[in-house]
């Protein structure tokens, strides 16, 4: 019998080495630990982290899926629209059940608060390996690890994309839409896609946007130039056809609100501004630095309102030593992009086009900007993140080529890691975020399918 035994785990042993053995396998299996590890810690950021909104604001939104979830009833609107500045009163809503959904339907799967938080990462990752793999195609020669381990840990790509906000859900759909727009003009496309292929990613990527964020309407000039380009190389409108038909599936979802009694068009319309906002326009550089502040580690928004705080910050958590060399860095890497703008030599065929396009979206970003009530804070535009990430890594790509340039983007890479699973640590003591504050009243909403316990929607709410 025993000597069976030790065959059997001989047998096993043997197999298992030689399993193990393979390059090509064991690469696999250290893609997915390391998948797992970011995922582990994005997923960490919206469980422990404070959100960057107001938390009322993450308290609503939870609300949407939860009534969803508690009532069956079907969800014709979704993100709220607020009238800024001061008086945050509700004037609208997204129209389309996608937001609702997205958060009511892994309640149904899995009955805990911590349902939600996991298709919302496991989204918001996808879009961001989706637009890294892309990458990687266009700059061969940066690794790989450093290109998905970067965006996934900057800061805007960590913050601002894992906690229950709208946000979190637009973010890939703007990843996949930049991809395959880009993939649509001749001079900025890499094969990778095919046009019609791409036509039809740029419509659902932009059915699904429509009902989650209302700064859509910041894609316009990417539609002229793209259908405007078809139509001169083919003659045809055959683009404009796929298009329509990548926006079928989600257009599910919000087909139904528009055929609502209470649906008003006119409404949707008034809640944009068109006066011209004087404030905003003395705000262009504050708005430079905002729109290249999202490819940069712009660590110190996150840790405290003044300096004196963030410093005091810092200083008390030892762990978070990397934050002071990360702080100046993060604020280098901005000048840096804002510099390259201007070299003109580049290996890169498209290099002339990617600065065109860097430049051009900031422009038409801050122009928008200066017909909204709103200020020009990064969540009005963060959709346009693929764009300055993109133009970024061009940047690095050329860092990247010198000795020292590697060595530098290798310890800043490191100290981002170690920094970002610090910074985790720390918050999570403080419990400021959603699962933490509320953990008891979702479980309790969730149990007992009351959203009330929760809390109310916003008075006027349309759903």
């Amino acid at each position: 019998m025993n000597a069976v035994r030790e065959a059997t785990t001989k047998i096993i042993e043997v197999c298992l080495n030689n399993f193990l053995s393979a390059p090509k396998l064991r690469q696999l299996l250290l893609l997915i630990a390391l998948a797992l590890v970011f995922f582990v810690l994005r997923l960490a950021f919206g469980l422990f982290v404070a959100p960057i909104q107001p938390m009322i604001d993450e308290v609503q939104t939870c609300l949407l899926g939860l009534k969803y979830y508690a009532t069956n009833t079907w969800p014709y609107y979704g993100n709220d629209l607020i009238t800024p500045p001061d008086n945050l009163i509700l004037q609208s809503q997204d129209p389309g059940a996608l937001e609702a959904l997205l958060i009511g339907l892994p309640l149904r799967l899995w009955p805990n608060p911590i349902a939600p938080f996991v298709l919302m990462n496991l989204f918001s990752m996808a879009g961001l390996c989706f637009l890294a793999h892309y990458a990687r195609k266009r700059l061969p020669a940066l690794p790989a690890w450093f290109i998905y381990s970067w965006l996934l840990i900057a800061p805007w790509c960590v913050h601002f994309s894992t906690s229950m906000m709208n946000v979190s859900y637009t973010l890939p759909l703007s990843c996949l839409f930049f991809v395959a727009w880009m993939e649509s003009i001749p001079e900025l496309s890499v094969g990778w896609i095919s046009l019609p292929l791409a036509n039809a990613l740029m419509g659902l990527a932009f059915s699904g946007w429509i009902q989650l964020h209302r700064n859509f309407v910041l894609l316009a000039p990417f539609f002229l130039i793209t259908f405007l380009s078809q139509l001169k190389n083919s003659r045809k409108a055959d683009g404009f056809w796929y298009f329509l038909l990548g926006a079928v599936p989600l257009s599910v979802f919000l087909i139904p609100t528009l055929l609502q009694e209470n649906f008003h068009l006119s409404r949707d319309v008034h809640s944009y501004s068109y006066t011209f906002n004087w404030h905003n326009l003395s705000l262009f550089f504050t708005t430079l630095v905002q729109f290249f502040a999202m490819a940069s580690f712009e660590m110190p928004r996150f840790i405290g309102m003044h300096t004196h705080q963030r410093l005091l910050y810092l200083a008390d958590n030892v762990f978070l030593w990397p934050g002071f060399f990360l702080w100046y860095f993060g604020f280098i890497q901005i000048l840096i992009l804002i510099g390259f703008h201007f070299v003109i030599k580049n290996p890169h065929r498209d290099w002339k086009w990617i600065v065109q396009l860097s430049a051009g979206t900031f422009l038409w970003v801050f122009f928008v900007l200066l017909f909204t009530m709103k200020n020009p804070n990064v969540n009005t535009f963060y959709e346009m993140i693929p764009i300055p990430l993109l133009y970024s890594l061009y940047v690095w790509e050329r860092g990247w080529n010198y000795p020292w340039g590697k060595l530098c983007l290798q310890v800043f890479l490191a100290a981002a890691i170690i920094f970002q699973i610090g910074y985790v640590l720390a918050r999570i003591p403080q419990k400021e975020s959603l699962y933490l504050m509320y953990q008891d009243q979702l479980t309790a909403a969730i149990d007992q399918k009351n959203y009330h316990l929760l809390g109310e929607r916003r008075p006027g709410a349309l759903y």
